[in-house]
């Protein structure tokens, strides 16, 4: 019993990378400290952004893969073109169930939930991606981390569960509403160290069995007061863009048809505020702000944006009492894990396949970098 793993896979959603020290989280460091982590973060996909990013974590997969390439929608759907908002692939907790393990996950963000069809799963909070009446919830509607101490405690001390997944959501909230700065974004980044405390603490007794990993889905930017970008405004890129969808920092373009592709991105790339791009696929590309800038869209957060490549990186941090901790910080330490490199390399421990996952075993590529 021992040696058989017990995976918690922790997930704090837009916690700045700078709160990574010991004065503001001394939870997370002095986990880190005791089994390591990346000292420049992990990495995130882009756009670096939610559900693309913990699409990518519990799948092993890029977005080509997850079909979720997206956090933003249009009332009812993300458009078809953009990709899905149902992950194609499983997930490392349905590889789990289907292997005869037992899981449980506590979502944040039951929008989330969804996305990653953890609303058809039997033990999973809020139960149906539905939030039960009287929950606290943050500005945006979303479960407080307070709200979900409870059921996350909950599922970390039960020793019969295998695999545990717990999604923190309220400091990308505050990130967005105040700024990545702020003092109370401080506060909240303070108060979701001390659950992971907690967390911690209802572990103590199978310390040995527990292997815990704390990431996040993307760093969090100030936003700077400069109009936000339009691609299609512009006179230069008159016929040129026939659809597009703002995701923060980033943005995805579909060309018109019959569009000249080296003018359109010569033009998108040129316009003012946009600092680089992506050629995703025929006729798809995908703009990214120059630091502070976004793109226009409904709804513009206040102070904190995410989406390009300054926010794409990610807490990369690992602990608990299992021998393979030991190996698994030395691999982080190496080399900066991508997202998608999580669930490929927790899943051979815990014995289960991921069909489609193309992320790499941290182990394997740490094995590779050392012979090399």
């Amino acid at each position: 019993m021992a040696d058989t793993p017990r995976f918690v896979l922790l997930a704090l959603d837009g916690f700045p990378l700078r709160y990574f020290r010991p004065t503001v989280a001394p939870n997370l460091w002095r986990l880190g400290q005791e089994g390591g982590f990346c000292p420049e973060g992990g990495r995130s996909g882009l756009p670096s952004t939610t559900y693309p990013g913990f699409a990518s974590l519990l799948t092993g997969a890029g977005q080509g893969g997850t079909g979720v390439r997206t956090t933003a929608s249009r009332p009812g759907a993300v458009p078809g073109w953009v990709g899905t908002d149902r992950v194609l692939l499983p997930t490392i907790v349905h590889a789990a169930e289907e292997a005869g393990l037992r899981t449980a996950v506590v979502v944040g963000d039951h929008h989330l939930s969804r996305v990653l069809r953890f609303d058809d799963l039997e033990r999973a909070w809020p139960p149906g991606a539905v939030v039960p009446a009287g929950t606290e919830l943050d500005a945006h509607g979303c479960p407080t981390n307070a709200a979900v101490c409870g059921p996350a405690l909950e599922a970390v001390a039960d020793p019969s569960v295998d695999l545990v997944f717990v999604h923190l959501n309220e400091t990308d909230t505050l990130g967005h509403d105040l700024g990545p700065n702020a003092p109370a974004t401080g506060e909240c980044a303070r108060a979701a160290d001390a659950l992971v405390g907690e967390i911690v603490d209802a572990l103590r007794p199978d310390w040995n069995r527990t292997v815990i990993a704390v990431v996040s889905d993307h760093d969090m930017a100030r936003r700077l007061p400069l109009s936000p970008i339009d691609p299609s405004a512009g006179r230069e890129c008159a016929g040129l863009v026939d659809d597009w969808i703002a995701d923060g920092c980033a943005a995805w373009v579909r060309l018109a048809p019959g569009a000249d592709a080296h003018m359109a991105i010569n033009r998108l790339a040129a316009l003012e505020g946009v600092e680089s791009w992506r050629w995703r696929e025929p006729a798809t590309l995908l703009l990214l702000a120059a630091p502070g800038r976004v793109f226009a869209a409904p709804w513009i957060p206040l102070s904190g944006v995410h989406g390009s490549t300054q926010t794409a990186r990610t807490l990369a941090i690992v602990g608990g009492g299992h021998a393979v901790v030991a190996e698994l910080g030395r691999a982080i330490e190496a080399r900066p894990p991508r997202l998608q490199d999580w669930a490929p390399t927790l899943a051979p421990v815990l014995g289960i396949d991921l069909p489609g996952a193309d992320g790499l075993n941290m182990f394997e590529a740490c094995e590779i970098a050392s012979a090399g």
